[in-house]
């Protein structure tokens, strides 16, 4: 049986993208768990088929871990799932002032800072995964809280229970689906294609990034991201993650992509379905 790999324990969202993601999969798959994000993609190998990874959150920006990695690696990206998330605080205290001490995953904390920042006298305790948070929690005795997801908790076995105190009420985190196997799948002109590139930035010099841009613009292709990351060799360097609208083999793409090769060094990390928007939060994932 094919393999999916992802962050565990079992309930988190990325248990729920994969989930989503395995609907459009043609073969049924076994999903493994990792603690942490570098477990699961050292663990992307010719064994394991998929990983599903966050990459973006709608308020906390890109996770530069897996960033980094997409730059070094020969991953390629075959999909991208859209998840509304939202958060809810539980506690075995009844009143807020008496929490001594509160479990939250680390990117978690990020997403509800406004909430935690008026826990005063509150000892914040970062986890790897939310679930990880909602356990700590059930384990611990006294006054004890933890923000977990919405639909990860029975509401009755807390005192109380505080709905979506994420930041935004229309909170979202973008995964992607990443394989070592590329797939280099049929175009088709109905879809709604997307392609990520990075374009080194090997010999820093004015005017490269407008001249990156240009290419795209002048042939009416939309930019849907571009961020820069260090290069890790000096100052000052830096490479440019880009995502574009369109696959990389329909002309204006190609042509793009052609012409930026011939000023910098252009890495195709994979042209996908672009995945559908959520306009509003939801109650549970």
């Amino acid at each position: 049986m094919n393999k999916l790999v992802t962050l565990g324990p079992k309930g988190t969202y990325s248990e729920a993208a994969s989930l989503k993601y395995l609907e459009t999969c043609a073969t049924p798959h076994e999903i493994e768990f990792f603690g942490t994000i570098k477990k699961v993609l050292n663990s992307v190998n010719d064994d394991t088929d998929i990983a599903v990874l966050p990459i973006e959150n709608f308020s906390e920006g890109f996770v530069s871990l897996v960033l980094d990695h997409l730059i070094e690696s020969d991953l390629t990206i075959v999909s991208e799932i859209l998840l509304p998330i939202q958060f809810s605080f539980v506690s075995h205290a009844a009143e807020l002032d008496k929490i001594d001490k509160l479990f939250v995953q680390f990117v978690a904390k990020g997403q509800c800072s406004e909430f935690i920042d008026g826990l005063e006298n509150t000892k914040i305790i970062s986890t790897q995964s939310n679930i990880e948070s909602l356990n700590k929690l059930i384990e611990e005795a006294g006054n004890s809280a933890a923000i977990v997801p919405s639909s990860s908790f029975d509401r009755l076995e807390f005192k109380q229970v505080v709905a979506n105190v994420n930041d935004y009420k229309n909170n979202q985190t973008r995964f992607l689906a990443l394989t070592k196997n590329s797939r280099a799948g049929e175009v088709d002109d109905s879809t709604n294609w997307k392609t990520s590139i990075v374009v080194f930035d090997d010999h820093d010099r004015p005017g490269l990034l407008a001249e990156v841009l240009t290419s795209f613009a002048s042939r009416n292709v939309n930019l849907t991201s571009i961020i820069s990351r260090p290069t890790k060799i000096e100052f000052g360097q830096y490479n440019f993650l880009i995502d574009v609208q369109g696959h990389a083999e329909q002309q204006p793409v190609a042509e793009a992509i052609a012409e930026i090769n011939q000023i910098a060094k252009v890495k195709n990390m994979g042209s996908y379905p672009a995945a559908k928007a959520h306009v509003k939060a939801v109650q549970s994932v």
